[in-house]
Parts: structure tokens; sequence; C-alpha cells
């Protein structure tokens, strides 16, 4: 089922938004990007109240209910998990350049899986008849691409992995978003009170799902991690995903919900176990398959007979990034009108990390922007977390 909220509007203006946990970090790296991140240093900061920049709501470190373990984990340089990949194809050195770009000013590290490209792919090494898809070549790139991460963390045997699409974009508070989420995934996941997790996402999980075009909840679970009064929360009339969300409408206008999920559409960001990488290779390489890799993963969390565990958010916390200039610049997969931007854009993304690196470069954090000025309402207070065994 295909499920619009709204159309795509690439719109920006200014407003000051800032997050406490980033505001540590850029103030740390503002001087020497390559600095390490002072762990113990943060930790030691979120046991006190704190208190945040005009119209910016507080980190009310009584709602973050993690393991100080966790919370030290997902403050390191590949944001708790052991590694983080961005996958890249080697033309694309404007991709690269900027999603590196943007990392170093969130503070984390990457390792590049490189993009490939299915024309030059053996058709014996599909594991279907792609050869007769319209868009045949991008399409088996794509998949082979993503079996490569999958690959990857099988073969360094790595407990865990982050990966991103080159074209990927956050808010620039998206280490406080993770804080929350993991909060909200550990609940999910059972993490008894008091047990350290050995992720600390939480334990047994195959999949994170963190950007997305559209992701269903699992109608048979009606649990949600409710966060309200995020102001990173994209408004109503400015989202917009193709496939099947969450019923929203039973909540205000910044709220965002952490879930299982069957599953969804788009791959910006997602993370895979070691045991969900290896079941990936199995069932989308080894196995008999041949449709685009985001609809195989979307049937491997709806599948339950595959035992594929899947947790998702929404509104998604990454999503895709439209650079100014051209727009045949977007996409290696598929092509649409070609159109002469001005000013880029991103979707779903609030205080967009790409459209304020310069400021963020340089510690002009009044000029940090907002893509829908005066559209986010200012907060009274933190967010307020809430964990719900049903729906309202």
């Amino acid at each position: 089922m295909i499920f619009r909220e709204n159309g795509r509007k690439p719109v920006a203006a200014l407003a000051l938004l800032l997050s406490f946990i980033f505001s540590l970090l850029l103030l740390q790296r503002r001087h020497d990007l390559s600095l390490p991140i002072n762990v113990n240093k943060i930790t030691h900061t979120l046991k006190k109240p704190t208190t945040a920049a005009k119209g910016i709501a507080p980190l009310d470190t009584k709602q973050i209910k993690l393991p100080e373990a966790s919370i030290k984990a997902l403050l390191n340089e590949t944001l708790g998990f052991e590694k983080v990949y961005v996958i890249n194809l080697p033309k694309r050195t404007d991709k690269l350049d900027a999603i590196r770009l943007s990392a170093s000013v969130t503070g984390f590290n990457f390792d590049v899986i490189e993009g490939q490209n299915g024309a030059d792919m053996s058709p014996k090494a599909v594991p279907g008849p792609f050869n007769d898809s319209p868009g045949r070549d991008a399409i088996v790139g794509c998949w082979r691409s993503h079996m490569q991460a999958a690959h990857t963390i099988v073969n360094n045997r790595l407990t865990s992995a982050l990966i991103f699409e080159d074209d990927a974009d956050w808010d620039i508070s998206f280490r406080t978003q993770l804080l929350h989420f993991a909060t909200g995934s550990q609940w999910l996941l059972d993490t008894p009170s008091g047990k350290i997790p050995h992720s600390p996402y939480g334990d047994d999980w195959d999949l994170l799902w963190l950007g997305h075009c559209a992701l269903a909840p699992i109608k048979t679970d009606p649990r949600r991690f409710v966060l309200e009064n995020d102001p990173s929360t994209t408004p109503f009339k400015h989202r917009f995903n193709l496939g099947e969300i969450p019923d929203m409408t039973i909540y205000d206008n910044t709220t965002r919900v952490v879930y299982a999920t069957d599953g969804g559409t788009c791959l910006y960001a997602y993370a895979l176990s070691y045991r969900g990488a290896q079941k990936i290779l199995f069932h989308l390489s080894m196995s008999y398959y041949h449709a685009p890799v985001d609809f195989g993963i979307h049937d491997m969390c709806k599948d339950h007979s595959r035992d594929f565990r899947c947790i998702g958010v929404f509104p998604q916390m990454v999503d895709s990034h439209r650079g100014a200039g051209s727009s045949s610049k977007d996409s290696d997969i598929s092509k649409g009108p070609e159109q002469d931007r001005k000013k880029g854009f991103s979707y779903n993304i609030v205080r967009s990390t790409r459209l304020n690196v310069g400021h963020l470069i340089s510690g002009e954090m009044d000029k940090i922007e907002s893509q829908w000025p005066g559209e986010v309402p200012e907060m009274e207070g933190g967010i307020k977390v809430s964990y719900r065994e049903k729906l309202e």
C-alpha cells in the first residue's frame, strides 16, 4: 500500500535551534575537528541538570533511562556501533566530500563501502532474473552495494554497524536523538531494569531503521515509545513518505515514536547486527531474489517466520539531501525532470546538518537555519517521554 502524507517542498529560512549534546561536541571540535570526543566529560555533564539555548527544549537527563555504559557507548565516534559505513560510488566524490564534512561536524567517523555498478557485474553473480527489470543496472548495483555492507560486517565479525547512503542528511541534534532512540529500543527489546546490554540500543535486534521514506508498524504490536515536545520533529504538512506509516493523528505536531516495524522503503540509514547481516546475505544473496534491495529488507521485517527483528522510528531521523545546482546530480538510480536549484534542501529534516554545515564549522550558532521557520513551536521544558503499551 502507498500512502502519501504530503508533497516534498524545498523550503529553508532562519531560526535558532540548538541541541545540548551537539553544542558540547562543537565546542570541542571548533578549532580541531580531529580531536577525540571526551566521553567522560560529556557523561559527567549529563548527570547534572541542563539548560538549552533560547527557543530550544533543554535535555532532561531524567528522561534518558539508560545505563551509564550505554550513554558512553552512544557518545563514541561510531555512535554506539562497532563501525559506521557510507556506501559511495567512486565516481561520486562530491557526495563523499559532503557527507564526510557533515559527519565531522556531528562528531563521528566512517569507513567507505565502495558502491557497485550493476553493468560491471556478471549475470551469474545475481540471485535472480534482474535482467528484464527497468533500470536493471542501477537496481542491481544498489542491491550489491548493500550486500557488500552486510558482507563486510560478517567478514570482519562486527557486532554491529550503521550504514548510510551517501546522500543522507540528519538534524544537528542527531546525537541527542540517538540517546532517545536507544532508550526506546532498549524498552521495546525488553531489556531488564538495571541490566547493561551488549549494545547500547539493546540486544537481540537485527535491524534498526533510522532513515527511510516510509516505515510500517507491526499491527499486532501496539507498543510505542513516545517522544513529545520534540523540536526536531518535522511539522505534519512538510512530511513526505512513500508507503505505510504509523497513525500519527493521535499525537500532536511535535511527537516522534519508536516502535517495532514490519518494514519500509528507502535505506538512507540503518544498522545491522552481526546476526542481521548474516540473515541479509542468506535471504537476499544466497537465496532466490530479484527486486530492489529495500523491498527485500521490507519483506524480511514483515515475514516473522524469518526471525528478523526490526526497530524503527517515525518521523525518520535521517532522510536524503538534494544539493544546490542541477537536479541531475540527485540520484544514480533514477532520473527525473532536470531543474537548477539555487539552494539545496533535505526531506523531513528540521535543522539540516548539510544546510548548516558552514555555520557549524564557523561556530555561528546564532545563524543556524530551520527549513520551516516559525512552524516549529517554542518548546516549554524538555522532551517528554512515555512508554505506551497500547494505542490510545
